[in-house]
């Protein structure tokens, strides 16, 4: 099937208003590798689109002291902290590395972090295979689910919702985040019935493989799927 070239532009540039610069996505093997990045995404995408900075300064902060690839657990994340000196210290230190501090910018959610940290750590889920095998239980991920809801407060259901979209966990119906997006994107209330089609067209535009494409738009609309409506 041909898509129309105007198609694709137009979800091609809501593709780069609301996901950012596609260099800049992070491929999702890189938080299943990493229980510490899941962490600190999921808790801080309760503040909006800072959770991608807030990430990618932590990487930055642990690439600076260790070259190897980031698969840092709720241990090592806890011992930023350690390094840091308090959660203040670390939102300042680590989740502002190199950048300029901005008093009206979004706070950095470093004690909630350090909170879901602690309590992971204590219930030995330590990194992302750990998550998995939980979820392998209804019990077990239910206890590791109020831990979480103790440290994250009245924002639990949306950054639990995120932890365990990044982790590759079902949750909720991101199935059909594609269909959701571009159907949204072109005005649409019915699903299209060539999303696959779409999404490589855009896809390549963008510069980027379809899979990654598709993980960024899962990411974004864990956060911002109930007011997409109005985000066109």
């Amino acid at each position: 099937m041909s898509i129309p070239t105007d198609t694709v532009d137009a979800v091609a540039a809501a593709c780069r208003n609301r996901l950012g610069d596609p260099s800049a996505w992070v491929a999702s093997d890189a938080y299943r590798a990493s229980l510490a990045l899941c962490i600190i995404e999921s808790v801080q995408s309760s503040s909006g689109h800072s959770e991608v900075a807030v990430v990618d300064r932590y990487l930055a902060y642990r690439q600076a002291h260790n070259q190897n690839p980031v698969t840092d657990g709720s241990r090592e994340l806890l011992r930023t902290f350690e390094e840091a000196g308090s959660s203040d210290q670390w939102a300042g230190k680590i989740g502002s590395y190199k950048r300029r501090y901005s008093a009206t910018g979004v706070p950095i959610e470093a004690r909630h972090i350090q909170q879901v940290a602690e309590k992971l750590h204590y219930l030995h889920i330590e990194s992302v295979e750990d998550l998995l095998s939980a979820a392998n239980s209804d019990h077990s991920l239910d206890a590791v689910r109020r831990a979480w809801a103790d440290a994250c407060g009245d924002d639990a259901e949306v950054t639990w919702a995120h932890l365990l979209m990044l982790a590759g966990i079902p949750h909720t119906d991101l199935g059909t985040a594609a269909d959701t997006f571009i159907g949204t994107t072109l005005g649409s209330a019915e699903r299209p019935a060539d999303t696959a089609e779409i999404l490589a067209a855009t896809a390549e535009q963008l510069g980027v493989e379809p899979d990654r494409l598709d993980y960024a738009i899962r990411r974004w609309l864990s956060i911002h799927g109930r007011s997409l409506d109005h985000a066109a």
